[in-house]
């Protein structure tokens, strides 16, 4: 698949087949993962593969704890279904003060290349400047020591779901040149 159509074509699937991803696919998508920039070239991250269904309720559980009003009709429960969850975490000693930066860069590399597989997958955040408890319990849950950050929640699986495409604000809206709101 080529790279703009990779791009394009991503969506957001929270349905998944009953389908097990073999362990060298998921491998793939962590290499693609571990070639994202990463500031000074710390290359922090630190890739967490989750497929027991025990820590699956729990990740559930934690999201859906901490799932606000405003995305209540997007609650966590899919997770339970899905092949795999990627924990993206970041070793802060590595990170150069761009925790965040880095495991988001790493993470988008992982979406894409779920779907240049055939794969779909959803951004999921585990980390929230507000709510700093949910990083703490899925870093406790999952045993992650204290100077590694865990980032984002990236769940894995073969799409039971085909979303439409996606409805684009006009390029000509977003983009100014040489100052703000100039065209």
């Amino acid at each position: 698949m080529e790279i703009g159509d990779t791009i394009r074509g991503r969506r957001s699937i929270r349905r998944y087949q009953r389908r097990n991803i073999p362990d060298p696919v998921i491998e793939g998508l962590l290499d693609l993962a571990r070639h994202a920039p990463s500031s000074m070239n710390g290359q922090p991250w630190h890739f967490i593969v989750v497929r027991g269904e025990e820590m699956k309720r729990r990740l559930v559980e934690i999201k859906n704890k901490y799932c606000p009003f405003e995305k209540k009709a997007y609650r966590a429960d899919f997770l339970q279904h899905a092949s795999a969850i990627v924990i993206v975490c970041v070793d802060k000693r590595e990170s150069y003060d761009r925790e965040i930066e880095n495991g988001l860069l790493a993470a988008a590399n992982i979406l894409l290349g779920a779907q240049a597989e055939g794969l779909g997958s959803v951004y999921m955040s585990a980390h929230k400047a507000d709510e700093p408890a949910v990083a703490e319990e899925i870093r406790q849950a999952l045993g992650i020591p204290e100077h590694v950050a865990p980032i984002s929640l990236l769940p894995l699986g073969y799409p039971d779901e085909r979303p439409e495409p996606k409805d684009m604000k006009p390029l000509k809206e977003i983009i100014s040149y040489e100052a703000f709101g100039k065209r």
